[in-house]
């Protein structure tokens, strides 16, 4: 692995439910190591099935360079689950979703088949087939933390490496927490 790899870190902008935009923007920050280089964006549907689609126009957006995807849980704008397995598959591009908190898988199901009661087969699929939920501590300003992750195309003890160089103070990697907080600068 290189001392500073190319990645793009991906997070959703703020939304409202029943609000009247339908769409978000997914945003993008390429870094090479933790120097963003670039920012992309584009929008998806509130509680939709685009943001595989999304991820991969994101990704292709950014010349081929990319090295890792770095994604802020699977979920974006609602229910708008990504399907990482389908973009590791079409970009040959590990992929990576970070989330702060273990996540109860029966309690998604639940609220997945609540909201969408005849279309729910397909996104609790997404959720199913991004596999395990690894565990890691990672060394922050306050002391340790612990993060979780799902991984496609990278093993998870490669991700505590990958997480050494792209990382400064935080326990998201940089290209996602930069992410995160443009994505929280939007107006809704």
């Amino acid at each position: 692995m290189k001392d500073y790899p190319i990645t793009i870190g991906i997070d959703d902008a703020k939304f409202r439910f029943n609000g009247q935009k339908q769409t978000t923007p997914l945003i993008g920050v390429v870094c090479q190591g933790t120097r963003v280089v670039k920012v992309v964006k584009k929008e998806i549907f509130i509680d939709g099935d685009d943001s595989t689609d999304a991820i991969i126009d994101l990704v292709r957006s950014c010349e081929n360079n990319v090295q890792y995807i770095l994604t802020h849980t699977i979920t974006f704008g609602g229910f708008n689950i990504a399907d990482i397995e389908e973009i590791y598959q079409k970009l040959e591009t590990p992929i990576i979703a970070f989330t702060e908190r273990m996540v109860n898988l029966d309690d998604v199901k639940k609220a997945i088949i609540k909201k969408f009661p005849n279309q729910n087969t397909d996104k609790i699929n997404k959720i199913i087939k991004a596999g395990n939920l690894y565990e890691m501590k990672i060394k922050t300003h306050g002391g340790y933390s612990t993060v979780y992750f799902h991984s496609v195309g990278v093993p998870p003890e490669k991700v505590k490496i990958l997480m050494e160089k792209i990382s400064i103070d935080s326990k998201l990697p940089e290209p996602v927490r930069i992410a995160h907080l443009i994505g929280a600068s939007f107006e809704i």
